[in-house]
């Protein structure tokens, strides 16, 4: 009897974990910085569950009961395969370490020195001060104005920084970008 209650609490706990991890995905600054990224939104949210969720309850998870959380694209309805989690936390996996190794290469050539980078770590400062922000209020019962205005301050700066790290000219050199467009 006692296993039992323990299964039925840590399906509870899975349940809410994985119910975090779904509202985190619907926030606007990750979905923007989602579609910009190599992660599929399927990828990013089974990285998550594989990743957050475990680590959060302090005990392993079956990739069974995983594939059971994880969202099915255009359906209310949840649960994947087994094999379908797999494979989608693989080709995660595989992307984030290519993107580990862009970044490395980067840093190899030199090119993190370079002032293109400047306005990335502008914006990483700042999505930092957004998380602060927001796992402070989370533990505020009650929300004031001036809380609800300072996190919609900080969602447009990060959001209108990402639109202008999306533009081409971001990434040019600054002699490039001075001059006029031959391209």
């Amino acid at each position: 009897m006692v296993e039992k209650t323990t299964d039925q609490s840590n399906r509870k706990a899975i349940r809410s974990l994985t119910s975090g991890t779904k509202q985190v995905l619907k926030e606007p600054i990750l979905k923007k910085l989602q579609e910009g990224s190599t992660l599929s939104s399927a990828q990013l949210e089974t990285l998550l569950i594989d990743l957050v969720v475990e680590d959060n309850l302090g005990s392993h998870i079956t990739y069974e009961d995983k594939a059971s959380y994880r969202s099915r694209p255009g359906t209310k309805s949840r649960g994947v395969s087994r094999g379908a989690f797999n494979r989608t936390l693989n080709q995660a996996r595989r992307n984030v370490t290519r993107c580990l190794y862009t970044m490395l290469l980067l840093a190899y050539l030199g090119l993190f020195d370079s002032t293109v980078f400047r306005p990335f770590e502008v914006v990483a400062t700042r999505i930092g001060d957004y998380r602060r922000i927001r796992d402070i209020l989370a533990g505020k019962t009650e929300l004031t104005q001036e809380d609800l205005e300072s996190v919609a301050v900080t969602e447009k700066t990060i959001m209108s920084f990402l639109e202008e790290l999306s533009s081409a000219l971001v990434l040019k050199s600054e002699l490039s970008r001075k001059k006029p467009n031959d391209e």
